[in-house]
């Protein structure tokens, strides 16, 4: 079924219309409603979409306002492309994709760069436009709204306005049914999307059938300017109108881009314009300026002799007049020049440079003729290449090219670093061992005779390589892979067939853990990969290479030592199946990947940002300064208050961002704890810490250092730790927001559990609009002793009072204390030997 962009669901009637459309008996498409006409019935009721007649109008608008025929229209586009994602032009409400900012124009003198308008309310900065008036059609691009009525534009105007209009398109819309384009007219549509395939869609343009040309432009991401396309085929005949015909472009625009269409040479009337995520592969008459280029022969290079059963036959690359991307090729084998009688055809293959001959097909001592096209992704063949020659052998007797059996052919979402796989060493027609291998990627646009990758001769990963980092792209890239064998006594054999692969739209370093059992004092967690599956232990060289924990780092801001912590995106969900399947499991990744949030101790003001930095040691003072400094007792007895206030006073003579640390900080580390270490139990996993004495040391005392995580001394025991960022009220847990505006705002949310201590076994995860509780970990439920929780500190909640959290534990907390521990019991005025803080920074 199609995914139709911009075109909404229609409701004329509310009755259940039960019959399908003649041409298409048996599929009906439940995502339209659509007016009774004699042509097109569609089985579809209010219900099947699960909205109500309000519902469905509120989306909709005023449904009169498009016309019968013109739904027609959609519908019969719908079903001719319907296995694709389509962008409508129906030059009708509702299937229009013309921004309504028609605004008159009132003066735009000739030499100048700025034009005067009826009002400026809808114009965008950066967007285009077309000026039209009787003279005329111009494209401008706003460079910025100089006043409600003023614009100005990236060029100097060539001659003056003094009136028409400011519009997205000037063409002439006659009814509901199509537009008339005079040479020299303009249509701009706004953003669309059709996909993100590295391959592209197409555009098809009902247009009348004479010489005129409707040349069609795009922009996206990867095209910052206005990149032309020029037609590859055209239609005419059966359902398409006399005198109109159906001019196909294929259109390598990926995610979000906009199109733009010029008439030139003759006036002419446009019936739609229809952009789809793929080619129609409806062929048609063929455009000879839009042909591939013939290709070249490049293996074996004519005039080889020597050559085996089974050569791999390539060419040396592939070229488009138009750039359009490569959709097949096709390979001849003949004993004549001429081709008279062709030995082997291999018929058209997918998109590739080469192919590998089957056996039994060449004979000893024999010369062969080879020739090869290549075919574009509307359809397009090009001419043969000239024929090349080569002469067998006079016996078979070589190293078996290998097969790349990993990652499969047209394997999609591959990582940076995926291991190439081949199938075992083989000899045919004798014996020999396995000596070296080689292993070569070649972009989709590139060749062989310079590859992006080429290990070499490499005498150490015979069968399996991994792919360097900062080979591959992200971004949906697509890429060939190769390899071939050596014996030590018989040589190099033929590569491999190739194998095509597709990069993820973004790489992702992705680390996550799975509770499998509750309780256990600490939790029984599995490693896991990010579709939940157990994978073993990745140990401490994986998290040290990986961007978030391997980045985390000693820095030196103000004189104060901190650990930079970089940003991360964290996902905690139920895992759907596979073994893990009912079991939660949290993730982090270093990129934003679908399903992923970034975790709000990356927010500020309510932007992103990369990093925070924590203080490395609990808190002491520098003057009148909050301080992160080794050697030192940890300051205490200082309320809440006057902790943020000392943490703040770093602010000054352009220093900026230190603050005490947050909750939301607290809890990144957590996380990254929690996915590195599989447990919850700090103590027993890390270090007991300074938890079992009488009063406070050092910051850096060797008992205080046991709690020690990626260089943040003392994370728990020693002295509590006031923290910012949460409170309790009102019988409800307050919390900043997580966009990092540092308001508190109530949740509304309580613990299951009643006021008072527990030892959580499971954690809250409410969430709202301005809060998640995903992102933290705030015990829900749990025994009031510390015996067999998940995560076995205290933590002491009573939401009926306004509390303030202190975190980690003191000198004679005993096991209580650890990175889970909060004690929410304290008026931000409160003052204790034992309570100290952290400074952090932004």
């Amino acid at each position: 079924m199609a995914n139709i962009e911009g075109t909404p669901v229609w409701q004329p009637a509310v009755r259940r219309l039960e019959t399908t459309d003649p041409k298409h008996p048996d599929t009906w498409n439940p995502n339209y409603q659509v007016l009774i006409n004699n042509d097109v019935y569609l089985k579809a009721a209010v219900e099947s979409v699960g909205l109500s007649v309000a519902e469905v109008s509120e989306r909709v608008g005023d449904l009169e306002e498009t016309s019968n025929v013109s739904v027609q229209r959609a519908v019969t586009l719908d079903w001719l492309y319907r296995d694709n994602r389509i962008a409508f032009e129906l030059w009708a409400p509702g299937f229009t994709l013309i921004d309504a900012v028609d605004t008159p124009i009132a003066q735009g003198v000739a030499g100048d760069d700025s034009v005067d308008v009826g009002n400026t309310a809808q114009l965008r900065v950066g967007e285009f436009y077309v000026l039209a008036d009787s003279d005329g059609s111009l494209l401008i691009q706003c460079l910025a709204i100089l006043s409600e009525n003023r614009i100005r534009i990236t060029q100097n105007l060539p001659r003056t306005f003094t009136g028409g209009v400011l519009t997205r398109c000037s063409m002439s819309q006659v009814g509901a049914a199509y537009a008339t384009a005079d040479v020299g007219d303009i249509w701009l549509s706004r953003p669309i999307n059709i996909g993100s395939d590295i391959e592209g869609g197409a555009v098809v343009i009902r247009r009348t059938l004479n010489a005129g040309e409707a040349r069609l432009y795009f922009r996206d991401a990867d095209h910052a300017g206005w990149t032309e396309r020029v037609w590859s085929v055209r239609r005419q005949g059966g359902d398409i109108p006399a005198g109109f015909a159906d001019y196909e472009y294929i259109l390598p625009m990926r995610g979000d881009g906009w199109l733009r269409l010029d008439t030139d040479g003759e006036p002419m009337t446009i019936r739609h314009i229809v952009a789809i995520s793929a080619a129609t592969g409806l062929g048609g008459f063929i455009n000879p300026s839009m042909r591939p280029d013939a290709p070249t022969v490049s293996a074996p290079a004519s005039g080889t002799t020597g050559i085996f059963e089974r050569p791999t036959l390539a060419i040396a690359g592939y070229a488009s007049p138009g750039s359009t991307p490569q959709a097949g090729l096709q390979f001849q084998i003949a004993t004549g020049a001429t081709f008279g009688t062709v030995l082997h055809d291999s018929g058209a293959l997918p998109a590739g440079l080469s192919y590998q001959m089957p056996a039994g097909i060449l004979a000893t001592g024999t010369l062969y003729y080879v020739r090869a096209r290549v075919q574009d992704a509307s359809g397009l063949w090009s001419d043969w290449s000239a024929a090349t020659t080569f002469t067998t052998a006079a016996s078979f007797a070589y190293v078996a090219a290998p097969a790349l059996v990993a990652p499969a052919n047209n394997a999609t979402e591959i990582g940076e670093t995926p291991t190439l796989q081949t199938g075992a060493f083989a000899v045919v027609g004798g014996s020999d061992t396995h000596a070296a291998s080689q292993w070569q990627v070649r972009t989709a646009a590139g060749t062989w005779a310079a590859p992006a990758y080429d290990s070499g001769e490499d005498a150490t990963n015979k069968l399996s390589k991994v792919l360097p980092a900062g080979i591959l792209q992200a971004g949906q890239n697509v890429y060939y892979l190769r390899a071939r064998h050596k014996g030590a006594t018989r040589g190099w054999s033929e590569y491999s067939a190739e194998v095509k692969i597709t990069t993820k739209q973004a790489f992702a370093f992705v680390a996550g853990v799975a509770l499998i059992t509750t309780g256990g004092d600490g939790g029984t967690w599995a490693y896991i990969d990010d579709a939940g599956n157990t994978v073993a232990t990745p140990g401490t060289a994986y998290f040290n290479a990986h961007p978030v924990w391997g980045g985390m780092q000693d820095v030196s801001i103000d004189g104060q030592t901190m650990v930079k912590v970089p940003k991360f995106y964290i996902k905690r969900a139920v895992i759907a199946s596979g073994a893990n399947a009912g079991k939660e499991g949290f993730w982090i990744s270093d990129q934003p990947l679908a399903g992923y949030s970034i975790h709000p101790a990356f927010r500020n003001a309510g932007a992103d940002i990369d990093q925070f930095w924590i203080g490395k040691y609990q808190a002491s003072m520098d003057g009148a300064k909050l301080a992160s400094k080794p050697g030192v007792l940890p300051v205490v007895s200082k309320s809440l208050t006057q902790f943020i206030a000392d943490a703040n006073a770093r602010n000054v003579s352009g220093v900026t961002g230190f603050m005490l640390h947050s909750f939301y900080q607290w809890s990144a580390i957590q996380w990254l704890y929690l996915v590195e270490n599989a447990t919850m139990n700090s103590q027993a996993k890390t270090g007991q810490g300074r938890v079992s004495v009488s009063s406070a040391a050092n910051v850096d005392a060797a008992d205080v250092a046991q709690a020690t995580y990626r260089g943040i001394v003392g994370l728990w025991g020693n002295v509590w730790q006031w923290i910012d960022g949460l409170k309790t009220a009102s019988n409800a847990i307050w919390l900043w927001d997580k966009n990092g505006n540092r308001v508190l705002t109530s949740t509304g949310q309580k613990r299951t559990a009643a006021a008072g201590t527990i030892y959580p076994t499971t954690f809250m995860a409410q969430n709202g609009a301005a809060y998640d509780f995903d992102d933290i970990f705030i015990g829900d439920t749990g025994p009031t002793s510390n015996s067999n929780a998940t995560a076995p500190d205290q933590q002491y909640f009573n939401e009926a009072s306004e509390y303030f959290p202190i975190v980690g534990g003191s000198w004679n907390y005993g096991a209580g204390a650890g990175l889970w521990s909060v004690y929410c019991y304290s008026a931000a005025s409160n003052t204790n030997p034992d309570i100290g803080g952290r400074l952090a920074k932004v």
